[in-house]
């Protein structure tokens, strides 16, 4: 005959501990076990106290692996973000101009202020003397990327030639590597362009940071010789009487990454209001309502993908877009330009 025990109400104790998910897993899995052990027990006749036991431990065993896997609503994650601002680059006494850029490890990062210094008139325009418009480029990987964006831009203008003189891992930190001052000194010799567009930043991170807060002293430190070097590359190209476009650094994807972008792009624009240069800020251009994108609109109206994947560099798509930027600028320059053209002048800085 079978064995029939009443073992629901011998488990309620250790269900109303768990978590109602885990009832029906126990009940279910104690209720097989039953069905089970009853054909079983009534076969090879085992004493209904040792089965009792082992009831009691296949009970507690599912009771156990049920609350574990039993997990409460996690917290809403927080949206929330803390912007903030660097302090204002300062002046100071010139040290030494050798001095080293070091990556900042903080990720206390505040967000960059808008740049608020007056945006430098338009120069008046020259057209072209010859029959090519020769197009200077110097700076970084990032200029690099930009002297694509304008191949691709007069890839069926035969009057316009692009002399991509950038060099990839450079700037205007640190000269032992590449000393681009003196070598801007040479090109505007050699080289008899009708325009210079110039870029830098993405290797000059300003090593201003004590303990992830930007120390003052060291921005100002860093301000005058950064500046001086920007300074001088600007004055060379204007003696030598080569109109001089300096495009800013976009937004990047790390935020205190940015901050220092920010504070270059300050430099730059101040810079080129003191010293007859454009500055063309990218950073709306792209950034997605203040926020950096990876995506953003094309040369074409359509959604395309910007950046690369290190958030830093552009995709071609995103140096065809600044190309587009300056090409209001650079037409000034153009052979057969009409005299009277004038470029409109660059918006502020948004930064």
């Amino acid at each position: 005959m079978k064995l029939h025990y009443n073992y629901k109400p011998s488990i309620s104790g250790l269900l109303g501990s768990i978590p109602f998910v885990a009832h029906q897993s126990v009940a279910n899995t104690f209720e097989a076990f039953m069905i089970f052990s009853s054909g079983w027990l009534e076969k090879n006749n085992m004493p209904q106290g040792r089965l009792r036991h082992l009831m009691c431990a296949t009970v507690l065993f599912s009771t156990l692996c049920a609350g574990a896997n039993a997990q409460p609503p996690g917290p809403a994650a927080a949206t929330g973000t803390s912007p903030g601002g660097l302090p204002a680059p300062a002046s100071a006494p010139a040290p030494s101009a050798t001095a080293q850029a070091t990556p900042a490890t903080s990720s206390d990062a505040a967000s960059p202020a808008p740049v608020t210094t007056p945006a430098a008139p338009a120069p008046v325009c020259h057209a072209s003397s010859g029959e090519t418009g020769r197009i200077l480029v110097i700076g970084d990987s990032q200029a690099q990327g930009l002297a694509g964006g304008l191949r691709w831009l007069y890839r069926t203008n035969r009057n316009m030639r692009v002399l991509d003189h950038s060099k990839i891992s450079t700037g205007l930190v640190s000269v032992s590597f590449f000393n681009w001052p003196d070598e801007v000194h040479k090109l505007a010799a050699t080289e008899h362009a009708d325009v210079a567009v110039v870029m830098f930043g993405a290797n000059d991170r300003p090593p201003v940071r004590v303990h992830g807060v930007v120390d003052p002293a060291q921005l100002a430190n860093f301000t005058k010789i950064y500046s001086a070097r920007v300074r001088d590359i600007m004055t060379t190209l204007k003696n030598a009487h080569i109109p001089v476009i300096w495009v800013g650094h976009p937004m990047v994807r790390d935020e205190e990454f940015s901050a220092d972008m920010a504070t270059l792009n300050t430099i730059f624009q101040d810079q080129a209001a003191g010293n007859g240069a454009q500055f063309v800020p990218l950073w709306t251009a792209f950034s997605d309502n203040g926020h950096f994108s990876a995506y953003g609109e094309g040369v074409d109206g359509s959604k395309v993908r910007l950046r690369a994947d290190d958030g830093v560099h552009l995709t071609p798509s995103g140096y065809q877009k600044a190309a587009k930027i300056l090409e209001p600028l650079i037409a000034c320059y153009q052979p057969d330009t009409a005299q009277k053209f004038k470029p409109a002048a660059p918006s502020p800085a948004a930064q």
